[in-house]
């Protein structure tokens, strides 16, 4: 039921690559998203659901219940959210039955590549805080 296979994750690095060629990297605040940067951040979220995929699911511990869940890729949000240096990319992740859960990635960029340093599965309060104190806000 996964939706981000190999080929669609190595045509995104190929992508990756072509735009890193063609611009210097540059720091994330500093200036406007590209085209590049913004498909080279949803290639990385991809990537990295693809990495931590165990089985056929991404394993999330509820930590109020101590229940293990198997979630599996939906849809990836073309939102991106900045917050100062870093951004915050949103997927759609879905239970065995259906269900919906929010998922977002923590992003930053580390020697010209991006990385996921933190995810938050099922948990969006924390980004709707930080939106509502005008700590982070939606890219168009």
């Amino acid at each position: 039921m996964k939706q981000f296979g190999k080929r669609q994750v190595l045509l995104f690095v190929v992508l990756l690559v072509l735009a890193a060629l063609g611009r210097p990297a540059a720091i994330m605040a500093a200036e406007p998203l590209s085209t590049a940067d913004r498909v080279a951040l949803q290639s990385t979220m991809a990537q990295y659901i693809e990495q931590h995929t165990v089985g056929d699911a991404f394993l999330h511990v509820d930590t109020k219940t101590g229940e293990v869940q198997k979630l599996y890729p939906a849809t990836q949000h073309p939102m991106i959210v900045r917050l100062n240096d870093i951004v915050v990319l949103c997927a759609d992740l879905v239970t065995k039955d259906g269900k919906p859960v929010n998922a977002d990635f923590y992003v930053t960029r580390d020697n010209g590549q991006f990385v996921i340093f933190q995810t938050e599965i099922g948990n969006r309060a924390p980004l709707q805080a930080l939106v509502m104190k005008g700590a982070a806000s939606l890219l168009e």
